[in-house]
């Protein structure tokens, strides 16, 4: 083949590479949101989520049960579109809607549920979807007002939005990332880049790759690492790629 015949394949095919990555992008950029009841005002939290919309980001928003009740139903259908709603007592196949999305966001995660999770207290779909998501390493981020997490006991000024100390601490073990209100999109967007993670070490075993961040989408090693066959399989369960330095 001449030099230039070699180089048009190679155009060639870094096209086709730019085209199956952006494809690729494109179809990550899906949400999940889970709002419940809260006595914050919702025009923030929506303004946040306009902002994702705006770059790009298909939503889809979960309303539990109580949220029904109490939440502007208006709004937030102007916001999603009814179609992009679903309502909490009728969720089917909890696992299979986990599957689907990478990051899920809890943009006014209220005491009750906090405490329910911290506990492992699973007993709506809500709670359930939210623990299941958190035992298969995705992404899950509540948006909190953190100046209302409760520093002591005051029985007359209790909120839904205050949060026990020690349920955030447990939540946290988890793997529940912390953020307020007002950092949602700019959280969202950075976990729609993928995150690399570089190690040293030896021996990359099942143990290393246990202990990666949930939103961890390659490991780069340094040669001559030993990976061993159960990290691997580990590995290629959670999505991420083992890539050797260069």
């Amino acid at each position: 083949m001449t030099p230039e015949q070699i180089n048009q394949i190679e155009k060639i095919v870094e096209r086709v590479l730019q085209e199956h990555n952006n494809s690729t992008q494109e179809s990550e950029k899906h949400l999940l949101s889970i709002l419940g009841a809260t006595q914050l005002p919702l025009e923030q939290i929506l303004q946040q989520f306009q902002t994702c919309m705006q770059e790009g980001w298909n939503i889809r928003i979960i309303l539990s049960e109580l949220a029904t009740k109490v939440v502007n139903l208006e709004l937030i259908n102007s916001t999603f579109g009814e179609e992009n709603i679903l309502l909490e007592n009728e969720l089917t196949d909890i696992p299979s809607i986990v599957e689907s999305y990478t990051q899920i966001v809890l943009p006014a995660l209220s005491y009750p549920m906090a405490g329910k999770l911290a506990l492992k207290i699973v007993d709506t779909p809500c709670t359930y979807l939210v623990y299941h998501a958190l035992c298969c390493g995705k992404r899950v981020i509540a948006a909190s007002d953190l100046t209302n997490i409760k520093k002591y006991v005051n029985k007359n000024s209790h909120t839904l939005d205050q949060i026990e100390p020690e349920h955030v601490n447990t939540l946290t073990e988890f793997g529940v990332q912390w953020i307020t209100v007002n950092q949602i999109a700019e959280t969202v967007r950075e976990g729609g880049l993928p995150n690399l993670a570089n190690i040293t070490t030896p021996v990359i075993s099942a143990a290393v790759i246990a202990d990666l961040a949930s939103n961890v989408q390659e490991l780069v090693y340094t040669k001559p690492t030993i990976i061993t066959p159960l990290a691997r399989e580990q590995a290629q369960k959670r999505g991420i790629k083992l890539t050797p330095k260069s």
